[in-house]
């Protein structure tokens, strides 16, 4: 779905908030839906799969950051990293790294090609995100050893960059990692809804991938759409590694709306009304 169509959807969708943006409304859904807190920036996440990427043209068509996959578990290293990581970096763009996390593979092996990755590519330092750990799938393993080896990935990443990791995941794979991983800045999937629902162990997002087939200039075909919870400052902030405080009145990269921080401006003429489609009410 493009950003505008989107838009069109949510905007059509959504009922007037009775409800500051933050505040707990009187009907609270199962799992915990949560709104942004006010201003959001810009961003996508992309792999070999977008193929060769105009950096510069992302970065003035209003994107602020964005996540280069460095592979899919062991075996699979994505050939596109160090031109993205590159890139981003040349672009000004707030640049981070991500992993498809594989349960059924040596964890520490995992880290390891990460933070060689990083190395062979100019290395993770200040300005730069956090790494993420995406987590779509056990393999087969049991809940038991996915956490262990979860443990054991996030562990040796944090130890190697200095920063605290990010845990990418959705819906489908929450009941596997279980609420352990609270403490771990959140990156939710979820598409084709106002407000995203976090998984049990957390009670807000850090970053939120709200579509899988948007459309940014400099890149031929879909990619998915990112926001952060917070401002732009907030940005720069969270690549110090810790969970954002957001909602403050600063306007980033994407401004504030009208109707109480429910309507955010999210580029190219489109606005997104980030909001609860049960209640209505932001949370």
């Amino acid at each position: 779905m493009s950003l505008a169509v989107l838009a069109a959807a949510l905007v059509a969708s959504g009922a007037a908030c009775t409800e500051p943006p933050g505040e707990s409304c009187t009907s609270v859904a199962s799992p915990l839906s949560v709104c942004p807190a006010g201003a959001v920036a810009r961003g996508i996440d992309v792999s070999v799969y977008q193929g060769a990427v105009d950096w510069s043209a992302v970065a003035s068509s209003g994107i602020a950051f964005a996540f280069a996959r460095v592979s899919d578990g062991v075996g699979s290293p994505d050939s596109s990293f160090a031109a993205n990581w590159a890139g981003m970096h040349a672009a000004g763009l707030t640049r981070g790294a991500y992993q498809f996390f594989r349960a059924g593979e040596d964890p520490a092996a995992q880290a390891a090609l990460v933070l060689s990755a990083l190395s062979e590519s100019g290395g993770i330092g200040v300005g730069d995100l956090p790494v993420v750990m995406d987590v779509e799938t056990s393999d087969g393993e049991s809940n038991e050893d996915v956490r262990a080896h979860m443990a054991t990935w996030l562990g040796a990443i944090a130890a190697g960059t200095g920063k605290m990791p990010v845990l990418y995941t959705n819906a489908a794979t929450a009941a596997t990692i279980g609420s352990a991983f609270g403490a771990y800045p959140l990156w939710v999937a979820a598409w084709d809804t106002s407000c995203p629902s976090v998984p049990t162990g957390w009670s807000n997002w850090a970053l939120w991938q709200y579509a899988d087939t948007g459309s940014v200039a400099g890149i031929e075909g879909a990619v998915d759409l990112d926001a952060f919870n917070g401002t732009g400052s907030q940005l720069l902030a969270f690549t110090d590694g810790a969970p954002p405080d957001a909602g403050g009145e600063e306007v980033g990269t994407t401004t504030v709306g009208g109707d109480g921080g429910a309507g955010m401006a999210m580029g190219g003429g489109a606005v997104v009304d980030f909001r609860d489609d049960s209640t209505g009410c932001a949370r």
